[in-house]
């Protein structure tokens, strides 16, 4: 079927699973079934016990979409009855005995960014309203499958490059946990409909918090993928590379062990390397948070955080080491803040720039000559990370193995590493302008936006696994979330820690759409 297209005019616990949630008191509109806010667990478990079938997920998905995506405007592509089409094929399988995988039955959401079958990428560009794609991403691929259903595309910034998610082509998504607010970016259609309950998963992509932003910001749960371990075949413009420098895919839910479910389905080698290569996680022993070392960096002056977030992080160190854990306090990496954030953004927008066309790049060229050397500002280093040399390159990515070499030796004394993902809570819409010439409010000083690029970057830049976590709110109720970032390939260890965390009660909590809009 030919797909809907948005226009624009608009104390420690176990780890057990909980019982499905009954709908909350104070639900938004719409009269949500029982499984608007179950997660992908849950909706596996009930299918598997005859209580459910796949086609009741995707109509509780549906309903969802059609109380609130119109004022949330988190799913800019939808295909419902290709949906209902594809769960009742699943329904069939499953009752002559056919399970596909963890994830069959179980409807999902994609980032507009990932090409699916003829269906528009966009990257918000109006020029590219035409870009239908004729094969899906590798990602789409796997998780079809794996027997997942596919409902819809979820709104992005242009080109992916904000903390917001608004373009041309599909207007503004706003945050289900406040829409005067930003879900953040550029996953952020992924994690508002997540958060509404519109899908039980999404997958995003992170070249700059890109998943961990958008997950902090609302309220849910994001896994940054160690770089290189999913393949971004099909994503963006053009079709992709397997692995781009440092970014990466992963999934946003409502649950950790939803995550780790994804991830396993997403992971592993692509194309030729499939044939030779077999990708086997690190397994993670530990069984209860006492048994983790944890290291606690709450602030940073390079990119200093909210007293609201700061407050959050510590809380939480010090409930671990009421719990019996080994904490360290202030842990950072061995290397210097400023040189790897400068590192960063280079290589950063150097990863980016084949996004430019031509004239944008000439563009670039041009503005990298007026830019000072020693400038620390993103303004102008984003220039200059366009323009790199090749030769400049290398001698950047020889840098880059020395905080790889850095964070190595932290691990050999922590085992995660606890630290803001942003440096506010979600933020009120701002379109004015591009990011870099906007400001936060941050302890109440204006701090330029782009400073948070340090959180992204910090781990980022060395392409180790992280992990998002819901660890508070603030004063007005505005999600905080924590960064759990794990050693190279150690994924199931941030993710054993949030699903522990989550057993412990740092879990998804339903919204409650609080504005004038609602």
């Amino acid at each position: 079927m030919t797909p809907t297209i948005l226009q624009p005019d608009c104390p420690i616990g176990s780890t057990s699973a909980s019982p499905l949630p009954p709908a909350p008191a104070s639900a938004p509109r719409g009269n949500p079934t029982p499984y608007r806010y179950a997660t992908l667990c849950q909706a596996a478990e009930a299918m598997a016990n005859d209580e459910v079938d796949a086609v009741t997920l995707v109509a509780s998905c549906e309903a969802a979409f059609q109380a609130d995506n119109a004022r949330l405007n988190a799913i800019v592509v939808s295909d419902f009855e290709a949906g209902y089409a594809a769960a009742r094929d699943r329904d069939r399988e499953r009752r002559a005995g056919q399970l596909r995988s963890p994830l069959h039955g179980i409807p999902f959401t994609i980032k507009e960014s990932f090409d699916v079958s003829g269906w528009p990428t966009t990257l918000g560009d109006p020029a590219h309203r035409g870009n239908v794609a004729s094969t899906h991403s590798d990602v789409v691929k796997r998780l079809l499958d794996a027997g997942a259903v596919l409902l819809g595309k979820t709104n992005v910034p242009i080109y992916l490059r904000d903390w917001q998610s608004y373009n041309d082509v599909y207007g503004t998504t706003r945050n289900p946990r406040d829409p005067t607010r930003t879900p953040g970016g550029s996953s952020g259609g992924s994690a508002a409909a997540v958060c509404a309950g519109m899908s039980f998963f999404d997958v995003g992509s992170d070249i700059g918090s890109s998943i961990r932003n958008p997950a902090h910001f609302c309220g849910v749960f994001s896994h940054k993928s160690t770089h290189g371990i999913v393949s971004l075949k099909g994503h963006g413009l053009g079709g992709g590379m397997a692995v781009p420098d440092i970014n990466v895919a992963g999934p946003l839910a409502r649950s950790a062990r939803d995550l780790e479910l994804v991830l396993n389905t997403i992971a592993g080698p692509a194309g030729a390397a499939a044939s030779a290569i077999r990708l086997t996680l690190p397994a993670c022993e530990q069984a209860e948070l006492r048994a983790f070392r944890f290291g606690v960096l709450a602030n940073q002056p390079l990119a200093e955080v909210d007293g609201p977030v700061e407050r959050c992080i510590v809380e939480l160190g010090k409930q671990l080491e009421q719990a019996g854990a080994t904490v360290i306090w202030d842990a950072r990496p061995a290397l210097d803040a400023a040189q790897l954030l400068r590192t960063y953004i280079l290589l950063l927008r150097a990863s980016t720039s084949h996004y430019l066309d031509d004239g944008a790049f000439a563009a670039a060229l041009a503005a990298s000559e007026t830019v000072s050397a020693d400038d620390p500002r993103y303004a102008g280093l984003q220039y200059v990370g366009t323009a790199l040399r090749h030769r400049e390159w290398l001698n950047l990515q020889a840098l880059r193995e020395t905080f790889c070499e850095a964070w190595q030796q932290l691990f050999s004394d922590i085992d995660v590493l606890l630290c803001p993902v942003a440096a506010t809570a979600a933020f009120p819409l701002d379109e004015a302008g591009p990011p870099w010439q906007r400001t936060l409010n941050v302890n109440g000083r204006a701090q330029p936006m782009t400073t948070q690029l340090f959180w992204a970057g910090h781990s980022g830049l060395c392409g180790l696994p992280s992990t998002v976590v819901p660890a508070g709110t603030t004063a007005d109720g505005l999600p905080i979330g924590v960064q759990i970032v794990a050693p190279l390939y150690h994924d199931l260890r941030s993710l054993r820690v949030a699903a522990l965390l989550e057993g412990a009660g740092y879990a998804f909590a339903p919204p409650e759409l609080r504005s004038a809009l609602a």
